[in-house]
Parts: structure tokens; C-alpha cells; sequence
């Protein structure tokens, strides 16, 4: 079959039109508009679906004119480029300052240059006058030698000769004289000069000093400025690496490509009418039977593809506000979605839908009832009825059971993401060889241990010729290695250093996401377990939490009437307390609840990234008018009050489990799970001790009992109080539940009486308990106690304690067994 027309689309080009997310996977539809088609087979081939696709779930939907004729789905690497999809944004410039160094000449002190020039010129001045005093003086020196010389000589003229050297010599004295006036001249004038020279110079390193001082100023702060211009470049790679590393954690390295091939023919006619033709998943519009296309006509068609992807999921989390003096409270139901997908779902609509939650799963089969038969065993001193308690195949059943295993999990997510970078060059960076070198080395230590091995197994004669071949082993191998690294060293040195940064940085960023890869997978194993943990919990129905029960037939048990416990609460925000300023709302998802499933519809449309963490949408506010605060005390364990808090249920849908932060009177408490809870059911919560109930549980008091003195048994009495203390000297009577017991008889010889309370029989109703626990007065309008007594030995004291007031519950008990006898632990009898 000859293909006539080929399109290709880019799934991350595709527009989404809904994405439905499941507690451990999402549905996602996308539209593909205009496919344009031509006569003959079309083939639309969409390519960069995310690895965590499942394949059985693709499939396509559509209308137009043309007939679905194969859909061929196959996994192939991915031919995206990372650095294209996410080009470096190193094109956007840093707001750097002008670093360079001011150009600015130093300050000159006023008329300085000035004075020195004309100090330089009267130094000129007195070397010149220097030069023609000196300049006489060797004409003089000149005639005193001439004259000395005049007695070798013949046909002297005496006379002659002294006029010349009287002219001369006064020519020169004369000359003399000048120069000697004009150098003194000049060295006075050079004095003052000089003078004023140092004044100017002093006073121009004043000024020079002082703007070397704010030059340094200037300096320092432009310093400052590029030190934190620096750190914010600094954090802007950190920021830029954290989300490359994040990136390249769902980078696919195959993608699923979907080929779907489209059949339009020339003369179109109904699909009802064609002998032999299938139908197909797509739905498309028919067209009149006397429609006919033209070979060149081009023709269109709209498809919608749909997937289901693991790795995309959403979990329920709940922000729980509770004040105990109005007894109110509000519950913010969110939503956390989860994508680690390497698809983005852009503008599409958002359902959440808890069907997963409420079923365990397709795999899971009807089990089928195995005959039960048993006969006679051989006889034996071990003998017991429990050996035909459960079946053989029942304690198989149960055993494979447990460890069953959920769907197939995908491949490990470091198979499926990450990104590798391109291949160097042979001459590539160090870092590479290095990678390579280290690997050799590994590969030579596991022949070294292998040769190890088969020597060991060999198990030689003489041991010392074992020891020489190994060693000499050892030393070949360490000579090939020192060969391989010299070479590894030569290249290099002609590697270049901006490849050794990046190929680094690269390096550095594989491995942590290798690392982040593993950590990621592993979370994801133990996430998928933990979910179907509580999927299986959430599939059983759960009991409510017991709490105390005030709706016995003694009046003054019950809770004053304006508390009315567990009232329906209102979805209305109005219903709360009025505020004066009206707080911000948020639009409430549509919630459908139809057979075991919810499905939640996100108001507006949202877009989903790719990312590792989750994104918090809010679903619903639930205010409740009316919570039930009581204190439950357990002093033979903890001399101490705990309180919890009651709430129903009476929305239309059920409370999934999910974490929580709580928050009471305004003080965040921590976190707490809220537990799965159905409509009309109700759930209690834990919130600690609380510190304002001072409980007080001495030691036992045994003494023995007067009536079997002169009996043939002995009798003890045991005494206990537990005193409570209500501290808060305001506000309203709290309900506290007080927990003990008496122990009770195994033995028909060992007798145990109930002496205080009296009255008690057991599961038998309510009796009025308790005493003040001030002898004053103003002690003595405590509050009320009831008390009951259950199996297995059990009190409960149902306690309503006024503020700042105290209790005493009394309990005494004897115990009578046979003289010479004593009792005992059964837990402790061995």
C-alpha cells in the first residue's frame, strides 16, 4: 500500500484539550486540526510521546472524510535536540555597571605649574651664569700658563706681550665680575622661588591625597557592586543549571511515535455500502452517496488522540482550621498534581477523578472456593483443634495474596529520561578522556580480579610461581595502563579550556541527574506502594474512632444543649464568623460523584508542566458550625490528657486519606492524615496533650482486708485515685474520658471484687461517680462524672469538669485467693 501524503506532527505542538488525572496515572486528549489529506493513503505520524505512555491505551477519535485504514505505535530514539528545545538564555545581558578605570586626570594645585616652570627656567639661568664665570676663569688659567712660557722664547717684545695680557686679562676679570653678579642674583630670586615652590607642592599632596581618598571610596563601592553582581550571576548559573538539571531529568531518550494512515478515495462513498471494510475506533461524518472529490481536490480532518501516561497523578492534601472556644472549624480541600512527564499540557481542562482510589485494579480475580477435606491424624501427644482451622490452600491463597504484584511497572525512570550529551570530537576535551581512562582502569582491575580467580581455582604447587604470575600480571597490566595515560595525557594538552569547563559542567549535571534519576525512581516505588497501600484501605470500609458516648439514659451525662454535637455544616462561607473585611474567595470545582467514583472539575484551565514538584490547586471549603473537642486519659499508662476532636462528614461526597496541616486557635499545631471518610460518617482527630489538664495517679494502696482474717484465705484490698485538675479558670466545662481497670480472674480459686464504685455491673448503665477534689466551698460545684463498667475489666468515667475546678474518681478492688497462695501476671507466666 503506496502512501500518497505524509504529515508529521510534534506532540509538544499539539494543542490539549482535556487531561484527566488519576491517583497513580492521567488520561490526555489532544486535538490535531486541518490534517489536510489528499486522494489515497494519508499517513499523519505524530512523534515525541512521553516514554511513560502506556502503548495499549493509544488511540484516535475524529470526524471528516476519509476512513481509518492502520495505527501502528513504536517506540524510536528521540531526534529532538535538547539545545534547541531549551536554548541557553545567555542572550540576556547582565545590568553591568561601567567597571572601567575614570580616565580623569589627578587635581593640580593652582599655580604650581607656574612656579615650577619658572623655578626651572632661573636653574637654567644660574647654569649659564656658572658656565661664563667659569668661562674667564680658564681664559686666565690660559694667560698665566702662556706668560710662563715666554723665557724659552726668542725675539720676545716684552711690551707687546703686557699690553695683551693686561687687555686680556681685564676682559676676562670683567666678564668675571658679571657672571659672579648674576649668579647671586639668581640664587636669590631660585630662593624665593623655592620657597613658594614647597608651599604649592605641600598643598597640591593635600589635594592629591584627598582625592586619592575618594577615589578609594569610589573604588570600593564599585567593588561591592561587582562582588554582588558576581553572587547574582552566580545564582542566576546555579539557577540556570538547577533547571537544566531539572529538565534533563524528563528529557526522554525514546518517545512513542504513533503512525495512524488515513484512506480518502476519489469517489467517495458510504462506509455502510463497502463490501469487506471494517470499522475502526474513529468515528468520522459521512458524506451524501453522490459526493464525489476530485483527484486533485484536497480535502481535511480533525482528530482527537488519546493516551493514558503513568507518572502523572494527583493526591489529596487538606489545610484543617479548628478553634475550641466557638467550636467551629473550616477544611480547605486541595488538590496536588503531579507531572514528571516529559509532556507539557498547556490551557486544557482538568478533571480528577478518584475511580483508582475506589477499586483495586483489573488484575485482581475472583478467587475460586477449593473443596475443604480433612481426615483422621495419626495419633500424638500434640494434639489440637487448631490444625483444621484453615485449609491448606487457604493459607496459600492468603500467603500469594500478599505478596501479589500490582500492574507490570514501567521501565526504571533512568532508562527512560535523561539527556546525554553529544560525542566529542577525537581530540575532545580532558574530562572526556578522563571518563574514558577511569573506565579502562575499571576494566583492568575486573581482569586482574578474574585472573585472580582462575589462579585461586587452579590452585598451582608451588605456591611462590602462583605468586610471581600475578605479580608479574599485575606489573604487565600496570604498564599498559601508565602507556594508555601517557596517551590520554598528550591529547590532553591540546585540548582547549572552554571545552574543559563546559564538558565539566556537563559531566557534573549527568551525574547528578543520574543520581537525582535513581532518587527519583525509588521515591516513585515507594510513592506506588504507599498508594496502593492506601487504596487497599480506602477499598475497605473504615470504622469510626471511639469516642465517648454521652447518649446514655442518665440526663446529667449528657453535653449542655447549645453544643448540639456533630450539626451539618454549611458550604457557605457567610455561615462563618463575620470579618471586617471580606477575605479572598477562590471558584469551587464542580463535583460529580457517580456509581464509586468522584470526579473533580478544575475551575478554568490550567497548564501543566513538567516538574518534580507537585502543584497545589484547591477543590472545595468545607465549614463545620459544630466540633466535638473531648480529652481522653489513659493514667495507668500516661498521667496525662489527650485531646482529640471529632467531625462529620454530611457533604454529598466522601473525604479521601490524604496529609493535612492543622492549625487550633490560630497556632499551627503540625500535620495530620486525615482518614478516608464517607458521607455521613464521622472522623476523630488527634491533637496531642493537652498541657492545661493536670491528671495526678499515685501509687496503688494494698492493705489486707479485715474479713478474711480467720478464714482459710487471704483478702487484699487494692485502693487508687486519679485526681484531675482543669487549669483554665475561663471558658467552658470540657469532657474528659478517664480509662482504667481491675484485673480480672483466670482461676476459679482467684476471686476479684469491685467494692468502689458500687453498684457496677458489667455493660450495665451509667452511675453517678466521682468527688470534689478541694474540700473548700468554692470546690464542691465541680462538675459531674458517670461511670460504667466493661468487659474485660474496664472503667470508663465520662468526666464534665468546670473550669478551674478539680476531681477525685475513686477505685478500690479486692482480691481473695487460698492461703499460701499468690497471684500473678498471666503475661509474666512462663
Amino acid at each position: 500500500m503506496d502512501v500518497t501524503h505524509s504529515v508529521e506532527y510534534k506532540i509538544r505542538d499539539l494543542a490539549t484539550r482535556a487531561v484527566t488525572l488519576f491517583p497513580n496515572q492521567a488520561q490526555v486528549q489532544r486535538d490535531i486540526k486541518d490534517i489536510p489529506l489528499r486522494p489515497g493513503i494519508n499517513e499523519i505520524i505524530i512523534v515525541g510521546l512521553s516514554p511513560t505512555v502506556v502503548k495499549d491505551s493509544i488511540k484516535a477519535e475524529g470526524n471528516g472524510t476519509a476512513t481509518i485504514v492502520g495505527i501502528t505505535v513504536e517506540s524510536l530514539p528521540n531526534r529532538e535536540l535538547f539545545d534547541e528545545v531549551y536554548p541557553d538564555s545567555d542572550s540576556d545581558k547582565s545590568d553591568d555597571d561601567d567597571d572601567s578605570d575614570d580616565t580623569e586626570e589627578d587635581p593640580e594645585q593652582p599655580g604650581l605649574l607656574e612656579v615650577t616652570a619658572k623655578l626651572v627656567e632661573l636653574c637654567d639661568n644660574l647654569n649659564r651664569a656658572k658656565d661664563f664665570i667659569a668661562n674667564a676663569d680658564e681664559r686666565i688659567r690660559i694667560l698665566e700658563t702662556y706668560c710662563q712660557t715666554l723665557d724659552k722664547r726668542e725675539d720676545v717684545v716684552i711690551k707687546d706681550i703686557l699690553d695683551t695680557y693686561k687687555q686680556e686679562r681685564a676682559k676676562a676679570h670683567d666678564d668675571r665680575m658679571t657672571g659672579s653678579v648674576q649668579e647671586r642674583e639668581i640664587n636669590q630670586a631660585i630662593n624665593k622661588v623655592s620657597k613658594e615652590h614647597a608651599r604649592l607642592l605641600k598643598l597640591d599632596q593635600k589635594l592629591k591625597a584627598k582625592a586619592f581618598k575618594a577615589k578609594a571610596r569610589v573604588q570600593k563601592i564599585k567593588h561591592k557592586k561587582q562582588q554582588k553582581r558576581i553572587a547574582h550571576e552566580q545564582d542566576r548559573n546555579k539557577e540556570k543549571a538547577r533547571i537544566r538539571s531539572e529538565r534533563h531529568r524528563v528529557w526522554p531518550r525514546n518517545c512513542w511515535t504513533v503512525n495512524i494512515q488515513l484512506e480518502v478515495n476519489a469517489s467517495f462513498t458510504p462506509l455502510s455500502s463497502r463490501r469487506g471494510s471494517m470499522s475502526s475506533d474513529v468515528d468520522f461524518a459521512h458524506g451524501s452517496p453522490t459526493r464525489t472529490m476530485d483527484i486533485d481536490e484536497s480535502a481535511s480532518c480533525d482528530l482527537v488522540l488519546s493516551y493514558v501516561t503513568t507518572s502523572a497523578y494527583w493526591t489529596p492534601n487538606y489545610d484543617l482550621q479548628l478553634s475550641t472556644p466557638t467550636c467551629t472549624g473550616s477544611l480547605c480541600f486541595d488538590a496536588c498534581l503531579n507531572n514528571t512527564t516529559s509532556e507539557t499540557w498547556e490551557n486544557c481542562k482538568i478533571t480528577l477523578s478518584t475511580s483508582q482510589a475506589a477499586f483495586c485494579g483489573s488484575n485482581d480475580s475472583v478467587p475460586i472456593l477449593q473443596p475443604w477435606r480433612i481426615k483422621m491424624a495419626p495419633k500424638s501427644d500434640d494434639l489440637s483443634v487448631e490444625n483444621i482451622t484453615n485449609s491448606a490452600h487457604e493459607v496459600r491463597e492468603r500467603k500469594r495474596f500478599h505478596n501479589r504484584v500490582k500492574a507490570p511497572m514501567l521501565e526504571s525512570r533512568v532508562k527512560m529520561f535523561g539527556y546525554n550529551p553529544p560525542s566529542p570530537t577525537p581530540m575532545g576535551p580532558p574530562n572526556t578522556i578522563q571518563l574514558e581512562d577511569y573506565q579502562m582502569q575499571l576494566m583492568l582491575l575486573e581482569q586482574q580480579n578474574s585472573k585472580r580467580l582462575m589462579m585461586a581455582r587452579q590452585e598451582p604447587d608451588n605456591p611462590q610461581q602462583g605468586v610471581q604470575l600475578q605479580m608479574q600480571s599485575q606489573m604487565q597490566a600496570q604498564q599498559r595502563a601508565m602507556q594508555q595515560q601517557q596517551q590520554r595525557q598528550q591529547q590532553m594538552v591540546q585540548g582547549q579550556a572552554q571545552q574543559q569547563q563546559q564538558q565539566a559542567q556537563q559531566i557534573m549535571l549527568q551525574q547528578q541527574q543520574q543520581q537525582a534519576m535513581q532518587q527519583q525512581a525509588v521515591q516513585q516505588q515507594q510513592a506506588v506502594q504507599q498508594q496502593q497501600a492506601v487504596q487497599q484501605q480506602q477499598a475497605t470500609p473504615q470504622h469510626p474512632m471511639q469516642f465517648m458516648n454521652f447518649s446514655s439514659s442518665v440526663p446529667q451525662a449528657q453535653p449542655p444543649p447549645q453544643n448540639d454535637m456533630l450539626q451539618d455544616f454549611s458550604f457557605d462561607p457567610l455561615d462563618g464568623p463575620a470579618e471586617s473585611q471580606s477575605a479572598l474567595d477562590f471558584h469551587e470545582s464542580l463535583i460529580e460523584e457517580t456509581g464509586l467514583t468522584t470526579t473533580y472539575d478544575l475551575h478554568g484551565l490550567k497548564t501543566l508542566v513538567p516538574k518534580f514538584t507537585p502543584t497545589k490547586q484547591r477543590v472545595a471549603r468545607v465549614n463545620f458550625t459544630n466540633v466535638f473537642f473531648g480529652h481522653t486519659i489513659v493514667a495507668k499508662y500516661h498521667a496525662m490528657a489527650y485531646l482529640k476532636a471529632r467531625l462529620k462528614n454530611t457533604s454529598k461526597w466522601a473525604l479521601l486519606k490524604g496529609p493535612g496541616s492543622l492549625t487550633l486557635d490560630g497556632s499551627f499545631m503540625g500535620n495530620v492524615t486525615i482518614p478516608r471518610c464517607s458521607s455521613g460518617e464521622t472522623f476523630g482527630l488527634s491533637m496531642g496533650i493537652d498541657p492545661a489538664i493536670k491528671v495526678l495517679y499515685p501509687k496503688a494502696e494494698v492493705q489486707r482486708s479485715t474479713t478474711g482474717m480467720f478464714s482459710k484465705e487471704n483478702s487484699f484490698v487494692y485502693t487508687r485515685n486519679v485526681t484531675l485538675r482543669n487549669t483554665r479558670a475561663s471558658g467552658k466545662a470540657i469532657n474528659l474520658l478517664v480509662l482504667d481497670q481491675v484485673p480480672v480472674s483466670e482461676d476459679d480459686r482467684l476471686r476479684v471484687d469491685l467494692v468502689c464504685p458500687k453498684g457496677l455491673a458489667v455493660e450495665g448503665q451509667r452511675l453517678p461517680a466521682g468527688v470534689a477534689g478541694s474540700e473548700t466551698a468554692a470546690g464542691k460545684d465541680w462538675g459531674k462524672a458517670t461511670v460504667r463498667l466493661k468487659k474485660s475489666g474496664h472503667l470508663c468515667w465520662e468526666v464534665n469538669l468546670n473550669p478551674g475546678k478539680s476531681a477525685k474518681l475513686n477505685l478500690e478492688y479486692t482480691v481473695s485467693m487460698p492461703s499460701g497462695e499468690a497471684a500473678e501476671d498471666c503475661q509474666y507466666t512462663f
